[in-house]
């Protein structure tokens, strides 16, 4: 089977690689510890208002509190395992990995606008994303480690790519 997004041009210069950053799964992973906590202690601080006092209803609370940490490590895995961001001398190449449909390769000379942003927590990460917008499409770079300098490093290939055509 022959993947028609990837390029099997040999001679791009890479300019940069960038990945889902870790640390952009953190509100996610304080949240569920959060949740877990309180289900892991609510037998002792919410039996009253959860009427817990059956055996049978506290495991399924304490089964329930441990059942999410498997899917967000399989969310963790897979975002910072296979995302990855891909700028060269022509194209942007986005790679999602093999749960998402494949994203068609952007090439510099399409690049209408650029923008990047974060929520005022991710901010605090040093995590953001990245819009990408060509005239028919818009692309999200999400999880990106200084989402600002990743964006100029765009920009300033984009506008190297439009002085050499």
């Amino acid at each position: 089977m022959v993947d028609r997004n990837r390029l099997a041009d040999p001679a791009l210069t890479d300019l940069a690689w960038v990945g889902y950053h870790p640390r952009a799964m953190a509100p996610a992973l304080v949240f569920a510890a959060s949740i877990s906590l309180l289900l892991w202690t609510g037998k002792w601080f919410l039996d009253p208002l959860m009427g817990l006092n059956n055996r049978l209803g506290s495991l399924v609370v304490f089964a329930l509190a441990w059942g999410i940490w498997p899917g967000l490590i399989a969310v963790f895995l897979q975002r910072t395992v296979t995302r990855v961001y891909r700028l060269t001398d022509r194209v942007l190449l986005v790679d999602s990995g093999f749960l998402t449909q494949p994203v068609p390769h952007i090439p510099l000379h399409d690049i209408r606008a650029i923008n990047s942003g974060a929520s005022l927590v991710s901010r605090l990460l040093g995590i953001g994303w990245i819009e990408v917008k060509t005239a028919d499409r818009v692309v999200r770079l999400t999880g990106v480690r200084h989402p600002e300098r990743f964006a100029k490093q765009i920009q300033d290939a984009r506008h190297a790519a439009e002085a050499h055509t």
